[in-house]
């Protein structure tokens, strides 16, 4: 039941956005049209941008901040805001692309950029009040759900936050009925009744659902729930207690007429999303190591042979998606050692002398890690992903962090979310790797084609603006 008002709200409140998409864009046309003499009916296709607006309206329904797990009763204007920036991208997105692909010089490029700068000024506000009004006529008054929680203080107490933010859905929390006497429970909601007048307790306070806190391991305990709920006509929403035992939010899996629970999702499972991010791979992969790599090769040896012969390439053992070893490819930045790897697992440090002086040029500006993109067409790493690290210390850090090895569920990349937030280059406090890890993991759960544009859109000013940690 919360799952489909939830469902329903967001829905409703998009659709409102699109219509307005619309009717905005209908207004200025007009505008342009009769007042400021920017468009002319004859010289543009006018159904075709309206069918885009439509189009991009119907794109822009899974923004980021819109998933299954987010909530609109908190954060409302940050969330209203990264839906008016994504509706906004997609939006201009469609538009500029109709433009150019259709060679169209009858629409005006300022009354377009007016149109997309209005747009975004007057939606973050509509982003943020409508699903506030729609819920305050569709969930009020007799749409309005009493809610009791059965269970234990304990338990009860790690869903006080989330009680406070139901009345946005019309759930009503009436108070606790526990299965004990209670006497001191700090909880800021009343203590209404004991288990056993389970009964008297719906009846008298005309209680529309029950939140099974925990089921005691007892079939009795919960048929005789049930039994009771289902003669009072009550529904039953059975809380997961088991979050409470780990460090991150459990994720739902149906299979097979089964419920399981992973504790994160990989949309990079996904065979879909594999074949998106491997197209984007090769296309930014390819034309590097046709084009660009082999100009750095000739630029990168010349300033060998006068400051460090040796080898071009530097050659060295990483983990790769599952663990599985591979050879990763770096232009070489520091006086070759010949067979003498007694240093290799040792970490660059601000003026490490076994960094020449063009070598110290490439790390700053990541020059040296142009080669990884031949890992790239070889699909041992990918464009965007979690730094690969030497194989010695993947087991120092997974010392450090003991779920530091399921940055490993994905393809290592040349960057990633974490090195775009600043955590690049020596590691000098288990903090630091703690930080990294968690950036990581946040790059699983979360990925999307947008996510890693985004990311290598960052990692291009970080080429021209590198942070200090890069040496």
């Amino acid at each position: 039941m919360i799952g489909n008002r939830s469902q329903g709200l967001r829905l409703l409140s998009h659709a409102f956005i699109v219509l307005y998409m619309l009717a905005l864009f209908s207004i200025m046309m007009v505008i342009g049209v009769h007042w400021m003499n920017r468009l002319n009916y004859d010289l543009f296709n006018t159904p075709l941008y309206f069918f885009g607006v439509f189009v991009a309206g119907l794109l822009c329904y899974n923004s980021p901040s819109t998933g299954s797990g987010s909530d609109l009763s908190s954060f409302r204007w940050v969330n209203a805001i990264r839906r008016t920036n994504y509706q906004f991208l997609i939006l201009a997105a469609v538009l500029f692309a109709i433009a150019f692909t259709t060679k169209d010089r009858g629409i005006s490029r300022l009354f377009l950029g007016s149109f997309l700068a209005l747009f975004w000024c007057s939606s973050v506000p509509l982003n943020r009040f409508i699903p506030e009004w729609i819920a305050g006529i569709a969930f009020r008054g007799s749409n309005s759900v009493r809610t009791i929680f059965l269970g234990s203080a304990k338990s009860a107490h790690q869903l006080e936050s989330w009680a406070r933010r139901q009345p946005f859905f019309g759930i009503e929390i009436i108070g606790l009925v526990t299965y004990e006497m209670a006497t001191e429970t700090n909880l800021k909601m009343p203590v209404i009744g004991e288990f056993m007048d389970l009964e008297d307790v719906i009846a008298g306070h005309r209680v529309d659902q029950v939140v099974l806190l925990e089921t005691r391991n007892s079939d009795w305990w919960v048929d005789s729930v049930v039994e009771t709920c289902g003669k009072a006509g009550c529904r039953i929403l059975i809380f997961n207690p088991w979050e409470e035992y780990f460090d991150q939010e459990l994720t739902p899996v149906y299979q097979g007429g089964h419920t399981f629970f992973t504790l994160q999702p990989e949309p990079l499972e996904n065979p879909l999303n594999r074949v998106l991010k491997r197209a984007l791979d090769i296309l930014i992969s390819l034309p590097v190591v046709l084009f660009i790599l082999p100009m750095l090769c000739l630029l990168v040896k010349f300033f060998h042979l006068r400051q460090s012969k040796g080898p071009l390439f530097f050659l060295q053992g990483r983990s790769g998606q599952r663990g599985r070893e591979f050879k990763i490819y770096k232009f070489r930045t520091m006086h070759d050692s010949g067979e003498d790897r007694t240093n290799e697992a040792k970490q660059a440090t601000r003026g490490d002398s076994r960094i020449f002086p063009f070598g110290q040029v490439m790390r700053r500006t990541s020059i040296d890690e142009f080669p990884q993109f031949i890992n790239v067409l070889k699909g041992q790493m990918s464009v965007i992903g979690p730094r690969p690290h030497l194989l010695k210390h993947d087991v120092a850090f997974s010392d450090f962090v003991d779920i530091y090895r399921t940055r490993h569920f994905v393809k290592p990349g040349i960057t990633g979310l974490a090195q775009c937030r600043g955590f690049r280059g020596e590691v000098t406090d288990p903090k630091l790797i703690e930080e990294r890890v968690r950036y990581d993991l946040e790059y699983i759960r979360g990925w999307s084609l947008w996510l890693d544009v985004w990311i290598l859109l960052r990692t291009l000013v970080q080429i021209f603006r590198p942070p200090r940690t890069a040496y």
